[in-house]
């Protein structure tokens, strides 16, 4: 059987591709992929579009596990820039992008990048000025987000509207753990939202509401949520506006609470009251580890009382409590001193011990009294001398004591000072600062005490000086007036032109002011009486009080000056009231015409 023949002049081989050469090509293409160089290249294609100059900050940390570009300026362009690049990215877990002035339209971009990226679990955007526009977004994607455990949005201006967004995202994102809103301007609104949607989640650990405006039913809806929920354990709600009725809805929620941890409260506007209602709840609570109430005016009974509920309650898990700028009693720290033995791990951080919180004025401490004085005092109460004081100080027979010897000595002596008052005291006698005391700087602050003494005595002389002054010129402007009564007729008209020439209208004295008010010449009756309608000018008003009665008005010296001639001249005529001549009547009698005519 013949064989068949086959052409064999195929050429070379090397212009045929077979099959298995088409898979190892795609292998090799497969293998050559870079998702770093493609993030970059969708970077620097976007920048050239926008008009944007890329970040090599940016560009260097594509491939890190944390990124952060604080404070770039990037505006709504650059953010979306960067948010085009960081959704196909799968190495970044960690974004920061604060202050970079994004706006709405750049949390926009950002929401639609996190919608897509799977990777970032932690994010910071806070101080972006995202506003409505932006927080609407954020809501949008926390409802659909999935990888997401943290997220601040702090200091974006989001208002009580915009709290709605967040609210439902907290119901509905059941992934989200710590949520920082901070700086905002939520409100009572914006407090009732937040407490909603505190309430319907079961995942937030961590939830920093600090900074806001949150009040009265903002609180109330507030705690209601916290109430509600099982998870919180971190709150921070410092720097708003609670007051004492926020402080008692918190307590409430403490005596039920068996989650919460970390409580802060700082600056709120709690008094004595409002703690009182937080130490009934820690004489029952368990698990609060932390508790924060500086900068709150609750007094030294207020903080007494808390310490006694930690004691108190056997149970307790406080480790920390914070009074900062607190003043306590000599009884607290002497109870503390207790609970420190007692429980070791118990700390309490305060501003220092005082008699009273009289002398604290705001937030600058000023002193009420001189500690100087007070020290001068006690030297001529006990009928001694400075250099014996000071010798009983110096137990080493030296020319100096030590700051310490000083406190110890003033103690020891029971010289009725705070603290504060004998550091303020040691500040002023240690000028150079070199720790220690010295006789002549002891003598120095007393020459400088009397000194100071001798100031305010010359200052009180002063004044008393300037008030004779002003009693010897009102005086001489009374007896001006009764010059001018002699010469005129003693007519009630007389007197009033008497009271303006001494400008009584413009600086009514309190006896002229009597006066008047006795004789119902006060100023809208007057002007009412000189206004009336249908009175002709001429014709007889109603008969005035005459003289007599008016001498309250000149005190004294009127008395003086006519004492002699109202016994030498009473006559039945006198008694009778005059009318009150217009200026044309009276201008008619000087003339010795009749007025009535």
């Amino acid at each position: 059987m013949a064989t068949p023949e086959f052409d064999n002049d195929l050429g070379d081989s090397d212009d045929y591709e077979t099959d298995l050469e088409l898979e190892e090509s795609e292998v090799v293409l497969q293998q050559e992929y870079d998702p770093v160089s493609e993030m970059t290249r969708r970077y620097r294609s976007v920048c050239r579009r926008m008009g944007v100059v890329p970040a090599s900050t940016f560009l260097r940390h594509l491939a890190d596990r944390e990124l952060s570009m604080d404070h770039y300026g990037l505006g709504p362009e650059g953010t979306k820039c960067i948010a085009t690049a960081l959704k196909i990215n799968t190495f970044i877990e960690s974004l920061s992008l604060e202050d970079n002035w994004m706006t709405g339209e750049g949390g926009v971009y950002m929401a639609d990048m996190l919608k897509e990226n799977p990777n970032i679990t932690d994010i910071s955007l806070a101080n972006n000025r995202l506003c409505s526009e932006g927080a609407e977004a954020m809501g949008d994607m926390l409802v659909e987000n999935r990888s997401l455990r943290t997220i601040n949005l702090s200091e974006n201006k989001f208002s009580d509207r915009d709290a709605m967004f967040f609210a439902g995202a907290m119901q509905s994102n059941r992934h989200l753990e710590e949520l920082n809103l901070s700086g905002n301007e939520f409100s009572e609104v914006g407090g009732g939202f937040m407490g909603a949607g505190i309430g319907a989640n079961d995942t937030l650990t961590i939830l920093n509401l600090s900074w806001n405006h949150l009040r009265q039913k903002g609180v109330f809806a507030l705690c209601r949520g916290i109430r509600s929920n099982n998870t919180l354990q971190w709150l921070d709600v410092s720097w708003n506006g609670f007051d004492d009725e926020g402080a008692s809805g918190l307590a409430t929620v403490l005596k039920y609470n068996e989650v919460l941890t970390y409580l802060d409260l700082t600056n709120n506007r709690i008094s004595a009251k409002g703690a009182m209602k937080m130490a009934k709840a820690l004489f029952v609570n368990k698990t609060l580890q932390t508790l924060r109430l500086g900068k709150n005016p609750i007094g030294m009974d207020g903080s007494l009382q808390l310490l006694k509920a930690v004691r108190g309650n056997e149970q307790s898990g406080m480790h920390v409590l914070d009074l900062t700028d607190v003043l306590l009693s000599q009884e607290f720290l002497d109870l503390y001193t207790v609970v420190r033995q007692e429980r070791p791990h118990f700390s309490v951080t305060h501003g220092g011990v005082g008699q009273d919180l009289g002398w604290v004025v705001g937030d600058i401490k000023k002193l009420r009294r001189d500690p100087m004085q007070v020290f001068q005092d006690y030297i001529w109460q006990n009928h001694t001398r400075v250099i014996t004081v000071f010798q009983s100080f110096n137990r080493e027979d030296g020319d100096k004591v030590t700051r310490e010897a000083f406190k110890r000595g003033i103690k020891g002596a029971k010289i009725p000072l705070s603290p504060y008052e004998i550091e303020h005291m040691l500040d002023k006698l240690d000028s150079d600062g070199d720790g220690m005391i010295s006789y002549g700087d002891v003598m120095a602050g007393q020459k400088e005490l009397f000194k100071k003494k001798r100031e305010e005595e010359w200052k009180k002389y002063t004044e008393v000086l300037e008030e004779r002054r002003r009693r010897r010129q009102v005086k001489e402007k009374l007896e001006g007036a009764m010059d001018v009564l002699d010469k005129e007729p003693r007519t009630a008209e007389a007197w009033i032109r008497a009271l303006h020439r001494m400008k009584v209208k413009q600086t009514p004295s309190r006896s002229s002011t009597r006066s008047g008010s006795r004789l119902g010449l006060s100023r809208p009756a007057s002007r009412a009486s000189s206004t009336q309608p249908g009175t002709a000018e001429g014709t007889p008003r109603e008969p005035l009080e005459r003289a007599p009665q008016l001498m309250s008005v000149v005190g004294s010296v009127w008395k003086r000056a006519h004492r002699n001639e109202r016994s030498s001249t009473a006559s039945p005529v006198s008694d009778q009231p005059r009318p009150m001549l217009s200026r044309a009547g009276s201008a008619a009698s000087r003339a010795g015409a009749d007025p009535r005519t």
